[in-house]
This record gives structure tokens, C-alpha cells and sequence, in this order.
């Protein structure tokens, strides 16, 4: 039988990230479960064993429902206290949280800076000539997204495979991510056209690990002003090149916010360089 959840007073969320494990999560939720097992308050206490929780510079970490409590760096001997201060008394271990609702910031020392793409860059590309390009990122975390969007968005952009097979993103019909690396996309007439996005550990063979997405870049042509989408695998090779009709502006609109978060487009596309 499941929890009551009838009767569930306090949840904890254990993240059992990769990161959270290398730090010793899986000792601390033990000693977290068996420690309200053997205070007979297992009916009403709920543990979750989470995935990544994105704190992965302050691992192990743990989340209480109630209230938004976020711990940060735990161990086996500061689970016990957390734990019965929110079981017993319902109140925080101020000194081990890293956030409460309410808070305007982390407390963190370990806190990173954040990651954003650089700015378009003149570039004479092999491929693209004369351009401004930058990169994007290519988690799947933006590439589902990205390739979401293009099915929500007809805007007549052509995908361009290597070996140089066009498909019309008009006809694109369904986006599926449901195997565990591979997003499908789905056009007229059951054509499937497959990428790589997910993380692929060195574990799986070197013929997956190399086709994974790595370089996702965005890109505007000088000569001719035609934006785009270029991607690439982990050896550098380009997969698939994805061009924007010219008035396309939505799309590129998406891709300058959503992607690129809110990066702003060179003033003149066409300056002598």
C-alpha cells in the first residue's frame, strides 16, 4: 500500500542527482529514513528521492514541502536535527538552509555565476560565409523546447540534414521525446527525422556518445541576412541546419529571448568587416 497522504504531515524531497550522490546523499536519506522509522513517525512523514534539483554546487540537498525549506550540504549528523526540528516543532535549521519562502537570495558560498551565451561574433565560416554567430545551448532542456516551438510556429523554416535533404518545418506534425536521448520529429507522409539530445553517459557505446547535439548555434548572414540554426554533434560535424524564411519573425523573435535569453541582434547585419 502507498502513503496516506491523508495523514502525511512533513515531505521531505532528497535530490539523487549525480552530483547529490558523489556527495553522499544516498547515506543521508538512509539515515533520514530510518531515523523516523525508529521514531514511529514513518505514517506521517514522507520522504521522496528526487532528480536533480539544479542546487548541484551545494549537494546533498533536501527540500521540505512545507514551507519551501531548501538545505544545502548535508550529512548523516545534520539530517537527524533537521528532522525533528520540522517533525516535532515545525520550525527551519536556520544555519543549514540555503533558501525559506520569503528570502530575496540564496546563502550559498559556493553559488556560480551565471551562464549566458556571448554576444554575436564576426565569423567567415567554412560553411555560412560572412556572418554573426554565437552559440546557444544544447541540453535538452532547450533543444526540446526549441524544437517545440518550431512545430507551434509555422513560419516556413527548412531543415537541411548533412546529407543535404530538405524538410519543411510546415509539415512538421508532432514532436516526440520519449525514449531516453532521441527527439523525433514527425512530418507528413511518416517521415521521422531523430537527434540526440539527451546526456549520454560515456557508459552507453562511443557511436551514441559522439552523435549527442554539443553546438547549437544561432547565426545571421551577411550577404544575404538569412538567419538560422546550425547543429552539430559532439566530433564537430554539422547535423542539420535549420533556416528561417525572412519573415520569420517570430521565430527569431524566440530565439534571440527564449534561447539566447534576451540577446540583443547586431544593429547592422551588412557592415564592411
Amino acid at each position: 500500500m502507498g502513503k496516506d497522504l491523508a495523514i502525511v504531515q512533513q515531505t521531505f524531497f532528497f535530490c539523487d542527482g549525480d552530483s547529490c550522490q558523489k556527495a553522499g546523499s544516498e547515506e543521508v536519506i538512509r539515515h533520514a529514513r530510518a531515523y523516523i522509522r525508529n521514531n514511529k513517525q514513518w505514517n506521517k512523514t514522507h520522504t521522496i528521492k528526487t532528480k536533480c534539483n539544479g542546487r548541484c554546487e551545494d549537494a546533498p540537498t533536501c527540500i521540505v514541502l512545507n514551507g519551501g525549506y531548501w538545505y544545502k550540504e548535508l550529512t548523516p549528523q545534520k539530517i537527524i536535527p533537521i528532522l525533528s526540528s520540522h517533525i516535532n516543532h515545525n520550525k527551519p535549521i536556520l544555519k543549514d538552509l540555503l533558501f525559506q519562502n520569503q528570502w530575496d537570495k540564496v546563502k550559498s558560498k559556493n553559488e556560480r555565476n551565471k551562464v549566458i551565451p556571448k554576444p554575436f561574433e564576426f565569423k567567415d565560416d567554412s560553411d555560412l560565409g560572412e556572418c554573426f554567430i554565437t552559440k546557444g545551448f544544447s541540453s535538452d532542456q532547450y533543444l526540446f523546447p526549441l524544437f517545440q516551438y518550431l512545430n507551434k510556429v509555422k513560419e516556413h523554416a527548412v531543415l537541411i540534414l548533412s546529407d543535404e535533404k530538405r524538410y519543411n518545418l510546415d509539415d512538421l506534425m508532432a514532436v516526440k521525446y520519449e525514449e531516453k536521448y532521441k527527439v523525433e520529429l514527425i512530418f507528413k507522409e511518416n517521415i521521422t527525422i531523430d537527434f540526440i539530445i539527451g546526456f549520454v553517459p560515456k557508459t552507453e557505446p562511443d557511436s551514441l556518445v559522439q552523435q549527442k547535439i554539443a553546438s547549437t548555434e544561432y547565426f545571421i548572414s551577411l550577404a544575404s541576412n538569412q538567419k538560422g540554426i546550425r547543429l552539430k554533434n559532439k566530433m564537430g560535424e554539422t547535423k542539420a541546419i535549420i533556416y528561417l524564411d525572412s519573415n520569420a519573425s517570430e521565430l527569431w523573435k524566440y530565439c534571440l529571448t527564449v534561447q539566447l535569453g534576451g540577446m540583443t541582434e547586431p544593429i547592422n547585419t551588412h557592415i564592411n568587416v
